[in-house]
């Protein structure tokens, strides 16, 4: 099965190489990826317009094994977990080896820049074309400046990063203004990983599907999304 739909919101079931080759091969217009979890879906149950925004997506890929235990109750596996911060490395190795123009949007000011210098040390070859931070007005001259930026830097790959679900909405909204870009992206907190302000849960943790425990423990304001994790036991 290709797809399946949790909570009303569309899942994509593909292998990591699959989801970067369908986010960078759309030639006529923006390909816009989401990366759903289980919080996500959570909200998508009680407000029903969420799901209809996610679905909006030309690519929603399952971010975090309460995702893909609803896919295996359903007796619709999927083939497997592909999170926003995984598919967003792989898509600039990607875009380090065709030399695919990069923007970074979103987090404190400093956090964008701080992510762009390490992760051209780790992908050699990467172009960063531009980055901003999160805290600007969505809306008036502040955004419409914004916008240029990512245009006149030529951008081919655009991330977002401001948090389900301003993101969602945000790229959502502003599509149009940006048709040159190949590929946008909402990657949530992937920029404090990547300016090494927070650190991933080891890999034998990820694998365990207990990262989301990792987080909570080392940022306890998460504690908040606990109650909708456990309710993904439920997702349907």
């Amino acid at each position: 099965m290709s797809k399946i739909y949790l909570c009303g919101v569309r899942i994509d079931n593909l292998s990591m190489e699959e989801a970067v080759r369908r986010g960078l091969g759309k030639k006529v217009a923006p390909c816009v990826a989401f990366t759903p979890n289980a919080v996500m879906l959570d909200a998508c149950r009680r407000e029903p317009s969420l799901a209809g925004l996610l679905n909006r997506a030309d690519l929603s890929l399952p971010d975090g094994f309460g995702v893909l235990a609803a896919a295996a109750r359903k007796k619709h596996p999927l083939r497997e977990r592909i999170a926003g911060i995984d598919f967003g490395e792989a898509i600039l190795e990607k875009a380090s080896k065709e030399h695919l123009r990069v923007f970074l949007l979103g987090g404190k000011e400093g956090v964008a820049k701080t992510a762009s210098e390490r992760l051209s040390q780790k992908y050699p070859g990467l172009k960063v074309c531009g980055v901003h931070s999160g805290y600007f007005p969505k809306y008036g001259e502040e955004n419409a400046a914004v916008l240029r930026q990512i245009n006149e830097a030529k951008a081919a790959i655009l991330f977002v990063c401001f948090g389900f679900p301003t993101q969602e909405r945000w790229i959502d909204e502003n599509l149009p203004a940006l048709p040159h870009l190949r590929l946008i992206a909402g990657l949530g907190g992937s920029l404090d990983v990547w300016a090494g302000n927070v650190k991933r849960a080891p890999k034998p943790l990820q694998k365990l599907g207990l990262e989301w425990a990792w987080r909570m423990a080392h940022e306890p304001r998460r504690l908040k999304n606990l109650p909708a994790i456990l309710r993904s036991a439920f997702l349907s």
